[in-house]
């Protein structure tokens, strides 16, 4: 009987019990190019017939060639699940079950053991039962999948990247709102700014034989953590898509914990890689990486939310995509880094609050010099400190301490905000010697302004929450504005001056441009940094 006579499609028919032997309950799943149902011992997978940009599952003949492949290339992870092609088969006025090869097939099917759910590492890092023997057992399973994998020969490693980013932009770009587009191509600005400060270390990635045939979807739902070890769903629709820098593969895997909050354990991750003998390169390469696999996943709950019927799953979708859209800039500014980003001005010029939007984009940490300064006597930030915490000694230990706190984040491959306002050359001075050589060479400084007016207003009537620690009156702020003077030991191309009487998320992207195309954001200007600014524009 053709397909084209019964009144249920194959789907439906398998989301029933009477479908399967035994008649099991079914519980189905899907994504945007494929339903998966679980019945008793097993689970079945059958793909939609969608045609996307990036995958063609529009025809039978198709679905079974994409099938086969994606059963080739999970033996290597996934041997212990016994998967197998299955076909579908009109059966008088019903559909069954039947092996792969028979001619009259109207849908194909990749059966398998069924897994228990709540072993994936996502479940675990969900339940907050990932531990450091699981993960150590992952990240050494995945470096000696890469070191067997086959390398692949690119001659031009930082082109391939750059046309991936543009082509995942464009596809993002075609689902976006107005909002969503102004992030995507901000990400993508960041990511130009990146290629070309990193050329030279994909090429000699690329020569050392980090671009393998990975696995290309490596996200923690994937990952089973039974005995022994299967990673499932490697991706089969496009090699290309799987020929990729380790360091990528690996940075999926990273995003996808981070995104289920489970950062400590990408971190092990990444280390525990290392020691198996994997090279996933720099942490800033991982997190260009992640903002990439970050913005993969946007596009994909983006799409499938055009997908669902259901009133409320769309917004959830969408939800879900830009929460991964934050992500990726998240990783877009930890690619930056690390670095000390000094945010100056004199009081009520608009710092602190630039500075908390850019910690907010970034996950970067504050420091405050009115924070430091009230923890010293156990006070609340609303609180007023004593006088004394004002006097030139006690600001003297303040900055001195500032920069130490700055230099130990550095050393630790950190990022910091530091707020302060910067104003005296002796304080900069005992900033710079607190934050040493090495602090200095990723040092990037941030000069607030606003008119006096403008100043003397937003002094008068921010509340103690507003001031963020702050206890500079009027008459203070005023008096220590006459005194300020800017950043004088910095060459220009470490400074940038910023206008604060416009928006925080309008100064924050723009020190993410200035960042990545002007201050050298990627790269310790070292000495040459801290050579006298000859101009200030």
């Amino acid at each position: 009987m053709p397909a084209s006579s019964f009144s249920i499609s194959v789907p439906d028919a398998m989301a029933r019990s009477d479908f399967y032997p035994g008649a099991p309950a079914v519980t189905v799943c899907q994504t945007h190019t494929a339903w998966v149902f679980l019945a008793g011992e097993h689970a079945y997978k059958v793909k939609k017939p969608v045609r996307m940009e990036f995958l063609d599952f529009s025809s039978l003949d198709r679905r079974r060639e994409v099938c086969r492949e994606e059963l080739r290339v999970n033996c290597a992870l996934a041997a212990t699940l016994d998967m197998r092609l299955r076909s579908v088969v009109a059966d008088g006025d019903a559909y069954a079950l039947a092996e792969a090869d028979v001619p009259d097939a109207v849908e194909y099917v990749l059966q398998m053991r069924r897994f228990d759910e709540q072993r994936t590492m996502a479940a675990l890092a969900g339940r907050g039962e990932l531990g450091d023997a699981d993960v150590r057992a992952v990240a050494g399973r995945i470096a000696e999948f890469h070191a067997a994998a086959t390398v692949i020969e690119t001659c031009d490693p930082a082109g391939d990247v750059t046309r991936a980013w543009d082509h995942n932009a464009r596809e993002l770009l075609a689902l976006a709102d107005d909002e969503t587009a102004q992030r995507v191509l901000a990400a993508d600005r960041f990511a130009g700014a990146f290629l070309v400060a990193h050329r030279h270390v994909l090429a000699a990635r690329a020569g050392a034989g980090r671009i393998r045939d990975g696995h290309g979807d490596l996200r923690a739902e994937h990952v089973v953590l039974e005995q022994p070890l299967a990673i499932i769903d490697r991706l089969e629709f496009d090699a290309r898509l799987r020929e990729i820098d380790v360091a990528d593969d690996l940075a999926f895997l990273v995003m996808d914990l981070e995104r289920l909050g489970a950062g400590d354990a990408a971190g092990r991750l990444v280390a525990a890689y290392r020691d198996a003998g994997g090279d996933p390169g720099s942490d800033e390469l991982i997190a260009f990486y992640g903002a990439y696999r970050a913005l993969v996943r946007a596009k994909v709950d983006l799409l499938r939310a055009t997908q669902l019927d259901d009133p409320v799953q769309p917004a959830v979708a969408r939800a879900d995509a830009h929460a991964l859209l934050d992500l990726a800039e998240h990783f877009a500014w930890r690619a930056r880094g690390p670095l000390v980003l000094a945010v100056s001005g004199p009081p009520a010029c608009g710092k602190s609050t630039l500075a908390g939007e850019l910690a907010r984009r970034s996950g970067w940490p504050v420091l405050s010099s009115d924070a430091v300064r009230k923890q010293a006597d156990g006070l609340e930030l609303s609180a007023r400190a004593p006088d004394e915490r004002y006097t030139p000694a006690a600001r003297a230990t303040i900055y001195s301490e500032l920069g130490v706190r700055a230099a130990a984040a550095v050393e630790r491959g950190e990022s910091v905000i530091v707020d302060a306002t910067f104003g005296q050359a002796p304080l900069r001075a005992l900033f710079l010697d607190g934050l040493g050589a090495a602090g200095r060479g990723r040092l990037r400084a941030i000069e607030c302004c606003a008119p006096a007016a403008l100043r003397e207003r937003w002094a008068r009537e921010r509340t103690a929450h507003d001031a963020h620690g702050s206890d500079a009156d009027p008459a203070i702020a005023a008096r220590l504005a006459a005194d300020h003077s800017g950043w004088d030991e910095l060459a220009a191309v470490a400074i940038i001056i910023l206008r604060t009487g416009v928006g925080g998320e309008l100064l924050a992207g723009q020190v993410a441009d200035w960042l990545d195309t002007t201050a050298g954001g990627y790269t310790a200007m070292g000495a040459a940094g801290f050579e006298p600014a000859t101009s200030r524009g």
